[in-house]
């Protein structure tokens, strides 16, 4: 019977360190599910429980040809599913299914320790696909559950209750984090990302793309996603200002815009008027190479570099968030002194398709005297007449769409006016083309950022005339002038505009402001802190960025601080307790008399002391046997006052 003993307690030792392992491997993969294929989330769990099945049901483990079969398969189902073993999801993939066949043979401390280890690289991984706040909240108990499981797994112990280990755990990371701010703060940060490979966080980007067909900003606008954020260094422009340039679509096929194959180089002398607009803005990733900014821009970020059509490009796709500063002029346009082959390519339309909007154009044309006439004559069609502005428009079908939008269902949304109003522009020889980005933004009173969102996407036009250049021209503006001077949601109908519920009941829009102005500090001062930021930061201190000499000696000293004061906290809470007050003025007594050639031997009772005082200096014997009958006293029967004895010690100066 004492046999079975130690076998049962290393059977109840590998079930705990079973246990810590599956929770930690758990916790760590869970956010895995909303990224990766379901059937990689599926088959680690039901890998996981066989193996709690043989630990507690006794069922069989896999043996060594099954998993080598099992591994195989996991590597040729990743392969399928990304076309790919290289990159974030399946590397991630694979990672899981390989660590849930080792649980298969995992026995011993090695074994699951291998174990916890990779549990922590699937955690780092969680932060390929998202770095906000609500997972930044989750990984906190997360890493604290995985350091327990490490604790448990390196000494076992059945009978030790769970929270003793959560709290050991929290001994042993809070004095690391102090460490990792001063790291976070002075660490040399690298421009762009740390990961040398594609991440995937923006695979599921929505936002503008290089083509405009009837129905694509439509179905864009019911998002109220936030695209860009914007701080203003003064005042803001007013609403109708607020006209977002993004891309210049050119060309046109009958069924869509699009930017065209020949690239419109060079640069576009710019006339303005008024003062300048200065900002920065805070891009969420749009896989686009291209920056947002107030129309028309002319002081860009020194990455980007500024086209005839002023568009902002840069040289990468922006697929991480991106903050930038830019010079705008509100009041302004461009282009005056634009080549003819440029103006001549503004002129193209496809042959055969839309007569009737080709017949009206041609009819504004003869009668008017200018193109400004012509321009006019449009914008008075679209007020004038019953057209309607709804992000609910229906499909156009057919060969001549124009047509059918201006003559048949007129009900149509900014990309329907625009693509139509440019159409009419070429068709009476006005150079025209249609410019998509975003128009408006909301303030939020918490941190003073205007969000510009999904449903703020917007089109509209421009026109060459003589003199002037390119003239920016938005024929929704005719149709619906609330939306460019209060938004889409004073334009459409409260239930058609994405998050009218916010509007409807303020006590919600207060708390989606906090939870912005959360998500925008973080964005700012999180993940958004790099070399520029940090060289701000480095200025503030009296640093020199670049001096790494420097740098690597001020990081010496503030991490040596605070590793001494964790060493020194560590001393104070394992000092030796302090002694009663009768000893420590016992300790005194014995000190007056040492100084004076009687110092006490460490064999010398209380009692023998005294007497050889008293043999030595009769002088002090009443004094030194009383204080001696006293301590004893108060020492180990509890009797006396303590207060006499006080003042006996007090009194007594050899």
């Amino acid at each position: 019977m004492n046999s079975a003993l130690p076998l049962n307690l290393e059977t109840r030792m590998e079930r705990l360190r079973l246990s810590w392992a599956l929770v930690a491997l758990g916790i760590m993969v869970l956010p895995q599910a909303l990224h990766l294929a379901p059937w990689v989330i599926a088959v680690a769990l039901l890998i996981a429980l066989w193996r709690l099945a043989a630990a507690y049901r006794g069922w069989p483990l896999f043996n060594r040809y099954l998993r080598l079969g099992l591994g195989l398969a996991a590597f040729l189902g990743v392969y399928l599913t990304y076309r790919t073993l290289n990159g974030p999801e399946a590397g991630t993939a694979l990672l899981i299914l390989l660590a849930t066949l080792k649980l298969m043979e995992a026995k011993g401390l090695r074994d699951y320790f291998l174990l916890l280890v990779i549990a922590l690289f699937i955690g780092i991984a969680n932060f390929l696909y998202d770095q906000t706040i609500p997972l930044a909240l989750y990984m906190v108990p997360a890493v604290w559950l995985a350091t327990a499981a490490l604790l448990n797994v390196a000494h076992p112990d059945v009978t030790r209750p769970p929270m003793a280990a959560m709290k050991t755990a929290a001994k042993l990371l809070l004095p690391a984090l102090p460490v990792a701010v001063v790291l976070f703060l002075l660490f040399p940060r690298v421009p762009g990302p740390l990961w040398g490979i594609g991440l995937p966080q923006h695979s599921g980007v929505t936002g503008l793309s290089t083509h405009m067909a009837p129905g694509s900003i439509s179905e864009l606008a019911a998002s109220d996603a936030i695209a860009f954020r914007v701080k203003f260094s003064g005042g803001a422009p007013p609403p109708a200002q607020l006209y977002w340039r993004a891309l210049v679509l050119h060309d046109y096929d009958g069924r869509s815009w699009s930017i065209g194959d020949v690239p419109w180089a060079g640069h576009a002398q710019l006339i303005s008027r008024g003062m300048p607009v200065r900002y920065e803005v805070t891009l969420e990733p749009n896989d686009l190479r291209v920056l947002y900014t107030l129309d028309l821009p002319v002081e860009i970020p020194a990455d980007a570099r500024l086209t005839a059509d002023h568009e902002v490009i840069v040289p990468q796709m922006v697929t991480e968030r991106k903050r930038y500063s830019v010079v705008s002029y509100t009041d302004s346009n461009y282009g005056a002194g634009a080549s003819a082959w440029m103006r001549d390519r503004d002129l193209l339309l496809p042959q055969r398709i839309d007569p009737h909007a080709r017949a009206l154009a041609q009819q504004w044309k003869a009668a008017a005297e200018s193109p400004q006439q012509i321009v006019q004559d449009a914008l008075r069609m679209f007020h004038d007449q019953p057209f309607s502005y709804t992000l609910q428009p229906g499909k156009l079908t057919g060969r001549n769409q124009i047509d059918q939008f201006l003559f048949d269902t007129r009900r149509g949304f900014c990309e329907h006016y625009a693509g139509a109003f440019v159409f009419l522009m070429r068709a009476a020889g006005v150079p025209a083309h249609v410019v998509i980005g975003y128009q408006g933004g909301t303030r939020n009173p918490l941190d003073g950022y205007y969000s510009v969102r999904q449903e703020d996407a917007h089109a509209w036009a421009e026109v060459w005339l003589a003199d002037r250049g390119w003239v920016r021209v938005d024929p929704t503006a005719a149709v619906d002038p609330a939306r460019v001077d209060e938004g889409l949601a004073a334009a459409l109908p409260a239930s058609e505009v994405p998050g009218y519920l916010f509007r409807a009941h303020p006590w919600l829009g207060e708390i989606r402001n906090t939870w912005d102005a959360a998500n925008n500090g973080w964005n700012q001062w999180v993940l958004a802190y790099g070399p520029a930021l940090q060289q701000r930061f480095y200025a503030r201190l009296g640093l020199q960025y670049g001096n790494w000499l420097q740098l690597a000696l001020v990081l010496l000293l503030l991490i040596g601080g605070l590793l001494a004061l964790v060493w020194l906290v560590l001393i104070w809470r394992h000092r030796p307790p302090r002694s009663p007050a009768v000893d420590r003025q016992y300790r005194r007594f014995c000190q007056r008399l040492a100084r004076r050639g009687l110092a006490r031997k460490p064999y010398e009772g209380p009692f023998d002391y005294a007497e050889r005082v008293g043999r030595s200096r009769p002088e002090w014997h009443a004094q030194v046997r009383a204080i001696t009958s006293l301590y004893a006293a108060l020492r180990y029967s509890g009797t006396g006052n303590p207060q006499e004895f006080s003042r006996l010690v007090a009194a007594f100066h050899p």
